[in-house]
């Protein structure tokens, strides 16, 4: 069991999205807006007037959320655990077959939130919006990694752009604890 996550990790990360495949991003992310931004502000989970404008705090935590969280958990919930055309049989490749193969990663992305270790940010990791906000970005990168043939790179972009904007342009720094300077 191993050797095929490694393998679908392999591929994925060999699997580079086309012109058409970074447009299907582009509309999996429009989907995921369209259900979170009503979700996070009909709920006040969203506070666009907590915005942080330092540009180089902003660019250097969005560098290192790049690789954490979105990359390392679109590797492990995505690229590993999701069918790739260059390792499985075509038959798990059709739309509704990997939907059902979708299924347990995203239940697993949304548990896995659950044991967020930073104690300032338990509370927002457990609270029932960011659970139902995170079940829409996982399904939003599931749809990307798939609409790519298997790409990592296209699930981390789908799982960054959400994260920047949350945590830059909606209240989401100041959420989990953190101060417009960077500090607790």
């Amino acid at each position: 069991m191993l050797r095929l996550f490694w393998r679908r990790l392999a591929a994925s990360a060999l699997t580079f999205p086309t012109l058409r495949g970074w447009g299907y991003v582009a509309a999996a992310l429009g989907a995921s807006a369209a259900v979170s931004l009503p979700l996070g502000l009909a709920t006040g989970f969203f506070n666009p007037r907590q915005r942080v404008r330092d540009t180089s705090l902003v660019l250097r935590v969005s560098a290192g959320a790049f690789v954490v969280p979105a990359l390392l958990e679109e590797a492990v919930f995505r690229a590993a655990l999701l069918p790739h055309p260059a390792v499985d049989p075509a038959g798990a490749l059709g739309p509704a077959a990997f939907a059902r193969a979708a299924v347990g990663p995203l239940a697993l992305f949304v548990v896995a939130h659950l044991a967020n270790p930073r104690p300032q940010s338990r509370a927002v990791f457990q609270d029932w919006r960011f659970l139902a906000l995170a079940g829409a970005l996982g399904a939003a990168c599931s749809a990307a990694y798939w609409a790519t043939g298997g790409s990592l790179a296209a699930a981390a972009v789908a799982h960054h752009v959400p994260i920047v904007v949350w945590m830059f342009g909606l209240g989401g720094w100041q959420r989990l604890g953190f101060d417009r300077q960077g500090g607790r």
